[in-house]
């Protein structure tokens, strides 16, 4: 009889119900890190994997190494999740730093195609009666080759326009006093953008808050 018990405890075929959840729980948590539903889901697991591994021993049941595995993952886990966090708070303001230099680098592009379109536009002026023409498209050709004019019409934004430039009719010749005060071209940027480049008479270039923006 007592052979007879201690072939059955060497050979267990009851698998233990808390090593089976540990493994999932942990997997699951592993998958899930980034999010701090994970970091629970895997202390829970790491529960269940003790509960499994006291089973195992008391109880004799099958799913020791599963257990074993379990924890192994829930530990590594819960011990991943605050490195995660360092990680991402150091890297967030590098990050931000990167977009922030982006968008500045953008805004100069626009100025600079702004400043270009401009020169064109007085060219195109000074042989037309000093006007300026009725369209951008008027400056291809003797004004600016066509590759060019393309290339400083088309926003540098993402989700930027092709054209986003256009003109804004005003009086010539433009009164001294007051060059510095109307604008001549006007740059046509995407909602996400807070800022375009306007160009006055006298030439200068500016940047004015886009009516347009939608804050995210």
């Amino acid at each position: 009889m007592a052979r007879s018990e201690t072939t059955s405890h060497a050979h267990p075929t009851e698998w233990s119900k808390a090593a089976i959840a540990s493994v999932i729980l942990a997997t699951i948590g592993f998958l899930t890190l980034w999010a701090v539903g994970g970091l629970f889901l895997a202390a829970i697991g790491a529960v269940c994997g003790h509960v499994a591994r006291h089973d195992a021993t008391v109880n004799h049941k099958s799913g020791k190494r599963l257990a074993g595995f379990g924890l192994g993952l829930s530990y590594f886990s819960m011990f991943l999740f605050p490195v995660l966090v360092l990680i991402v708070g150091f890297s967030f303001p590098a990050v931000s730093k990167l977009r922030q230099s982006q968008d500045a680098s953008m805004r100069e592009v626009s100025q600079a195609h702004a400043s270009q379109l401009y020169l064109a536009c007085e060219n195109f002026a000074r042989s037309n009666r000093d006007q300026y023409p009725a369209s951008l498209s008027e400056l291809s050709g003797r004004y600016l080759p066509a590759g060019q004019l393309k290339k400083l019409l088309a926003s540098p934004y993402k989700g930027g326009a092709a054209e986003a430039f256009e003109i804004i009719p005003h009086n010539r010749p433009v009164i001294q006093a007051a060059a510095d005060s109307v604008i001549v071209l006007q740059e046509i940027a995407p909602s996400n953008v807070p800022d375009i480049a306007v160009v006055y008479a006298d030439g200068s270039v500016k940047l004015l808050y886009n009516p347009d923006y939608e804050k995210p």
